[in-house]
């Protein structure tokens, strides 16, 4: 993984918001904004793909927080 654990943490829990504004914008009446919905769903398929491509030739995990200390 390029990135800390700390850093997957962040960008999952700004997919978890986008998901809840995308709902709430559904939801919000029947004549609902698709092309915002759209546009948060392509949002966050962005993140998850650019997570699932980050991987590093060693397969270390990295972290910002030092267990030795």
């Amino acid at each position: 993984m390029n990135h800390t654990i700390e850093q997957l943490i962040e960008r999952i829990n700004v997919m978890h918001d986008k998901a809840i504004q995308m709902h709430r914008l559904r939801n919000e009446k029947p004549d609902f904004d698709r092309s915002g919905c759209q546009h948060i769903l392509e949002d966050i398929q962005s993140m998850a793909y650019m997570i699932a491509k980050d991987k590093s030739p060693n397969k270390e995990i990295a972290s910002d927080i030092d267990p030795r200390k």
